[in-house]
Parts: C-alpha cells; structure tokens; sequence
C-alpha cells in the first residue's frame, strides 16, 4: 500500500511544516534529539515533549490514518535512506526534483517517529487484568495463524496478499481488536480455500469473538483516556516521516532505474520482499525435482 493510497495531505501543511522540521534539520542534518537516539543502553523517553507534541498537531488530521507497516523496520529504512543520501545526494538533487530540505528533513522527521513510538509503547503496555492477558494470547496466537494460513494456501492472490499486508504484526491491543476483525473477514470470504488450514473450528467467529472481547474489556478498563490521542500522535508522525521517503525513493527509483543494484536501495522492504518472490518464481519452471519445496512467501514485514 502506498502513501498515496492512504492519505493526501494538502500542500499547505507541507509548506507550513517546512519553516520547522526542515529549516532545523538543514542547518544541523547530522543531528537528532536525545528522545529518539538514546545513548547505547541507555532509557528511552516514553513521553513526547510539548514541542514535539504541537509539531505533530501542526499537521494536517489527514496524517492519522492507520499505519501500514512496522515503526521499527519503517525507522530502520530511513537510517538506509539517510546513508544512500550521503553518498548519492548530490546526483538526486542534480538529476530529480528531490528538494534538499525534505532530503535534510529525513534525520528530524525519523527522530519524532521514534518519540512518538515510544510513547504510544509507555501506553499500550500498561499492565492489563489477568482476563485481558489470556485473551490477548489467544487472540495473538490466532492472528498468528490466521495470517499463516490466508499466505499459504492464498498465495498468488494479490488483493488477500495487500490485504494481509497491511495488518501489521507487533501492535497493541486497540490494533489487535481491528487486526481480528480484519482477520475475521478475509477467513469468512475464503473458507473454501482454507478447509485444510491448521485454524481453530469456525475460527472467523472466533476472531470475532476475541475481537469483542478484548475491545469491550479495554473500554472498561480506560487507563488512559488520552490514549487513542497518543497513537494518533504516533500516525501522524509515521506518515510525515514516509512522505519524506516516498519523495526520496521516487527520485531514486527514476534517476537510478536503470541500474539494478542502486535501484534496490529506493524499495520500501515490502516491495524489496516481493521483487524477490517474482524471481524464485520465474527460475522455478526450470527445475525437475519433483520434491523440490516451493518458494516460500516472503512477509513485508518480520
């Protein structure tokens, strides 16, 4: 799923956002703030600072649109990004319409994703009843299979494919509760195809049975009330760090598109994953053994 698909911001939030983020991380690109980049084994900040807080809510609402990918391997493709830019920048500037301040923005923006992130973990880990955790294991454990079996015995299918890529693993409850949902009506619309798939009896039913479970248990217990503002703040700050990437990789992806090996640093992990999925799958047809095991389906995220 790209960007674009998810969300358009206007133009005028990205002008207005540039007087901030950008002009900073220009004059200063190499540094961070100490939220994001904790020394090695040091803590890191669960809370967002008030500055960080109205930088975010500066943005257009458009911005808090569900996440589609992982905040850890989303951070980690930036960190590529800002070293392809080291040594590539001056010929994505020379040759694209790449903007040196989104480029600079790149360390500033990943850095408020990491505040962010760390503050939606300070409240998404608080500690749950014993009747939460019981079926949040269950409901984990079937999400778990669920996507196992939909890659398996739908692979090839590309709608069930994006669909499936776009429930991302490793989140908090409220995210689970949709997950199941999600989850519950991919197994309905295939029941067919999964008849042999390792999933509990009716397991569309009970996803959404979990579903209802955990999302009326963590009604009632209301923590936090701010916490759905939290993992909005932490939305908004994961789609201003990705349009800053898409610019990027879509000036990479031009400028270097005819030469394979830099092209590959410009693909989001995702699309890296499935790249390589279409050649194992091209070189199969030349293979005659007959117990050879298919290529497996490689996840966009891990």
């Amino acid at each position: 799923m790209t960007r674009a698909a998810v969300l358009s911001p206007p133009m005028a939030s990205e002008k207005k956002k540039k007087s901030r983020t950008e002009t900073a991380s220009a004059t200063d690109a190499p540094s961070e703030t100490p939220a994001a980049e904790p020394p090695r084994g040091g803590k890191k900040k669960s809370a967002l600072t008030a500055a960080q807080r109205q930088e975010l809510l500066e943005l257009d609402p458009a911005y808090e649109a569900p996440i589609d990918h992982p905040v850890a391997t989303t951070l980690q493709e930036a960190r590529e990004l800002e070293a392809a830019l080291s040594k590539l920048g001056k010929e994505l500037y020379k040759k694209s319409r790449l903007s040196k301040d989104v480029a600079a923005s790149l360390p500033a923006r990943r850095a408020l994703l990491d505040a962010a992130e760390s503050a939606w973990t300070a409240v998404r880990t608080l500690p749950l009843s014993s009747d939460l955790r019981a079926q949040r294991k269950d409901a984990e454990a079937l999400k778990r299979d669920a996507i196992a079996a939909l890659r398996y015995f739908l692979a090839g299918d590309e709608d069930v494919e994006r669909r499936v890529d776009a429930i991302v693993l490793g989140t908090g409850v409220a995210d689970l509760v949709s997950d199941l949902n999600q989850l519950g009506e991919l197994l309905e619309q295939h029941r067919a195809q999964l008849a042999r798939a390792d999933l509990p009896k009716n397991a569309p039913k009970r996803a959404r049975e979990l579903a209802e479970a955990l999302g009326s248990g963590l009604a009632e217990r209301a923590v936090d009330p701010e916490g759905g503002a939290v993992m909005a703040l932490r939305n908004r700050a994961f789609w201003w760090l990705r349009e800053a990437m898409d610019e990027i990789r879509d000036a990479g992806r031009y400028v270097y598109r005819d030469e394979r090996k830099v092209l590959a640093l410009f693909r989001a992990s995702g699309a890296r994953a499935r790249a390589r999925q279409r050649t194992v799958k091209r070189v199969e047809p030349a293979t005659t053994d007959s117990n050879a095991t298919p290529a497996a389906h490689v996840p966009e995220s891990t």
